[in-house]
């Protein structure tokens, strides 16, 4: 009997249904035709039909894991959704993101996706051990490897290319790979037939569009034809029939087109993005090339891989295999619990204000699954986006001035917490910094703490994600502007100089048991659900020695969920030290609306830097002020105020000096009454974004709408002043209108000469008065400041030293 009618009969007998025999004889056939070509009919049949068997028996098998494990996370997520002390949409909120509210040691428990997902990224960066670093991007992005790194697609497909960086960086993937495929399985996501998940495919939608479908048919079917892909059938159980291909191959343009392929959107493992199999590698890069990462682009889309496989992982492993079913059910009971509890204007007030609301559930969900990233129109994003690349390559050249001792003291506040020496965690940043970068660098990886400078995608940190936007020109222009600033190199060194001492402080705690733990720490391991239990599991892991000294080593711990959640608890402590926006922040900036709508580019202009004001009062203003008794939370507010006070007049100092200004007397009470006003999330903003500016000339409007709008507002107001004769155009006006779009302005390092030798001189070939406007801005930062200037304006050189005297009133 043939299979066929095996199948036949079983669906009549009601013991499988016909979507079952379908898939098991599309698999059988595709099975037959490549795996036992040589056999003569009567066997290949038996054979294949023997093996189809065995491949929907498993598929069956891991049907059943992937229910089992569906009902045991809404089980967890449900239970520390009752426990939580602020209701269950806090609760909620605290699976995918790190939850402000710190009501760990009730929930037990208390991963996030988010974290989690960078945890399990960084598992996979160690086992490719850093082979892609040849291949990285150099010069501040401008240069990277366009042409060996195919190689690399060759050694995956089995080619000897000779090429021993290729062949490093193949088996680095492979390892990386194989086990993401694994341990996603594990989770319970069942993943089609017949696929080695070899190579990412990234099928662009532009490149695509530069072509007819007609092409685009063409091309598929010569490499089908030639045997050197597949195309697979829609649930991915087998090869598609012969008759069936030229129309999903149409649906595919359709799909990529109209930006449906997956993009951001699509989980690691999407079966989506797998309906063509390459068995070949030539075929591969002639089609990825023309229809998809480029030239240049195959780096990068190795790296989203992995990144994409860490986040996906971390989505199964927290919320379910089929998690956004498991999402919209425990969203609802979140629903239904807060239209209770929220029965006041005060409970409404402090769940919207705390970002604990199941609208901000909502959207940080949308934002950490990359759903708020997927453009509905490329034309409305690119615009937007444009204007944003812009405003970001010309406002925050000196975010490195503002980030030093801004970080510098959230670092230490954050450390302090832990019970971490502030001073092991700066010395540490100094000298990785400096003399030992390349073997921190390679005791991190062991660590799992690896800086990621692979990962620069975008521009290597997520400090600045939502102000760069893609890799078009003027992404790309943000992108080299924001790394030659200095910012990735400190962001990531402060990052690992943390995490790393974090570690080595976990292992001088494991000789203490439960009981005898330094009281800082023991409130770090209360605060994520530790228990003494936990403690004795995780102390009895061996350490990693190294440098001379001694490392909690996460990659010893046997229980790996226990493991995972020591990580996702490391990683959220960092989010104090270094301030990041988080998924909820970033749904917050974008109102939950998506890119390329005009509301969706209208809000994010108008929120354009102002996550980090945000994010600073999610982390350590709500940590002081929820977190202990009043007393203990009196003391951690003014050590906040006290510290970020300092910053702020680190940072005014070190903005008079770039500015050409000498330093403002430090004796003098309003220095410091502006020093309070620019420390924390606020001062860094301030400084990060009007550092390109002359103080005093941002207004509202400016404020309301977003810097790229406000500055095309005042731009259009001033030209229709000038040109109806109510104003006068001057040289200082055009001046602040093309430093506002001109990127690299703001540069720290080159502002002065900048500032002096470019714009001065616009404004005097403008300007016949320009030595009386420049004279006024003088007397005014004399009167207001107290300042003098050591290069002034309109000086083409500098006409003496700073006068560092001035801060002690000399």
């Amino acid at each position: 009997m043939s299979i066929a009618n095996c199948l036949t009969r079983l669906v009549a007998a009601k013991r499988i249904t016909q979507k079952q025999a379908d898939d098991a004889l599309a698999l059988h056939e595709g099975i037959q035709g490549r795996l036992y070509p040589a056999m003569g009919p009567a066997s290949a049949e038996a054979a294949s039909a023997l093996e189809a068997a065995r491949t929907m028996a498993a598929a069956a098998q891991e049907r059943k894991l992937m229910a089992a494990k569906q009902a045991i996370r809404q089980a967890e997520v449900a239970g520390r959704m009752q426990k939580h002390p602020k209701g269950k949409t806090a609760g909620l909120m605290s699976v995918l993101v790190r939850d402000n509210w710190e009501g760990g040691s009730q929930m037990m428990d208390a991963i996030n996706i988010e974290s989690h997902a960078e945890s399990v990224t960084k598992r996979l960066l160690k086992l490719v051990d850093g082979a892609f670093e040849p291949y990285r991007s150099t010069m501040a992005g401008l240069r990277h490897d366009t042409e060996t790194i195919w190689n690399v697609v060759d050694e995956l497909f089995g080619r000897d290319t000779g090429d021993v960086q290729a062949k490093a960086a193949a088996k680095g993937f492979t390892d990386a790979t194989a086990y993401a495929v694994d341990r996603v399985k594990k989770g319970g996501k069942p993943l089609s037939v017949l696929e080695d998940w070899r190579l990412p495919q990234m099928w662009d939608s532009k490149a695509t569009k530069r072509v007819t479908e007609r092409e685009f048919l063409d091309d598929l079917m010569t490499e089908i034809d030639a045997g050197n892909m597949r195309v697979m059938d829609g649930e991915g159980w087998g090869e598609a029939p012969r008759g069936a291909i030229p129309g999903i191959i149409q649906n595919a343009y359709k799909d990529i087109t109209l930006g449906r392929s997956g993009g951001q959107g699509a989980g690691g493992f999407s079966n989506q993005l797998r309906v063509f199999r390459f068995d070949n590698p030539d075929a591969y890069k002639r089609l990825m090339k023309k229809y998809g990462v480029g030239s240049g682009g195959l780096f990068n889309t190795m790296m989203g891989h992995i990144q994409g496989m860490g986040k996906e992982i971390a989505f199964v492993e927290v919320l379910g295999p089929r998690y956004e079913q498991n999402f919209e059910k425990l969203l609802q009971a979140a629903r239904d619990d807060d239209a209770v509890r929220a029965n006041s204007i005060g409970k409404r007030f402090e769940r919207s204000i705390t970002m604990n609301s199941p609208a901000a559930v909502q959207r940080t969900y949308d934002a950490l699954s990359g759903k708020l990233g997927i453009a509905q129109s490329d034309l409305i994003a690119g615009i937007g986006g444009g204007l944003r690349n812009i405003q970001t390559a010309a406002r925050l050249g000196s975010a490195t001035i503002a980030a030093l001792p801004g970080d510098s003291m959230t670092a230490s506040l954050a450390a302090n917490h832990n019970g971490i020496p502030a001073s092991a965690v700066l010395a540490r940043l100094v000298k990785d910094l400096t003399v030992d970068r390349h073997q921190s660098e390679e005791i991190a990886r062991q660590l799992n703490l690896t800086a990621a400078t692979v990962l620069d995608t975008a521009i290597g940190t997520k400090r600045f994600d939502d102000e760069v936007l893609g890799q078009g020109i003027t992404g790309r222009t943000a992108d080299a502007l924001m790394r030659i600033t200095g910012i990735n190199v400190w962001t990531e060194g402060l990052k690992k100089a943390f995490s790393m001492e974090f570690m080595g402080m976990i292992a001088r705690q494991s000789e203490n048991t439960f009981e005898k733990l330094d009281p800082m720490f023991r409130g770090f391991l209360d605060r994520y659900g530790f228990n003494a239990s936990d403690w004795d599991k995780l102390r009895a892991a061996p350490h990693l020695e190294a440098d001379g000294a001694r490392f909690f080593d996460v990659n010893a711990v046997e229980d790996q969920r226990l493991a995972d959640r020591l990580m996702s608890a490391i990683i959220d402590e960092r989010h104090f030290a270094v301030i990041e926006p988080d998924s909820r922040i970033r749904g917050a900036m974008s109102a939950g609306l998506q890119r390329g709508t005009i509301m969706g580019e209208a809000v994010r202009s108008a929120t354009q830097f102002k996550s980090f004001p945000m994010t600073f009062m999610m982390t350590h203003l709500m940590r002081s002020m929820t977190q202990g008794d009043m007393s203990n939370r009196a003391y951690r507010m003014s050590q906040i105020l006290l510290t970020m006070t300092f910053a702020g007049a680190a940072m005014s100092q070190m903005q008079s000096l770039i500015a050409g200004r000498d330093p403002q007397d430090m004796s003098d009470p309003h220095f410091w009454g502006q020093a309070f006003i620019r420390g924390g999330g606020g001062g860094m903003l301030g400084d990060f974004v009007y550092s390109s500016t002359t103080r005093g000339s941002e207004g509202i409007t400016q404020m309301l709408t977003g810097p790229a709008p406000g500055a095309i507002i005042k731009g259009v107001g001033d030209l229709a002043q000038a040109i109806a004769g109510n104003k006068e155009v001057k040289g200082k006006m055009l001046a602040d209108h093309l430093k506002a779009w001109t990127p690299g302005s703001s540069l720290w390092y080159t502002k002065m000469a900048t500032d002096r030798i470019i714009f001065d001189n616009i404004q005097a070939m403008v300007d016949p008065n320009y030595r009386a406007s420049f004279n006024r801005y003088e007397q005014r930062m004399k009167k207001e400041f107290g300042q003098s200037f050591w290069w002034g304006p309109g000086d083409m050189a500098p006409t003496r030293a700073p006068d560092f005297g001035r801060t002690i009133g000399q």
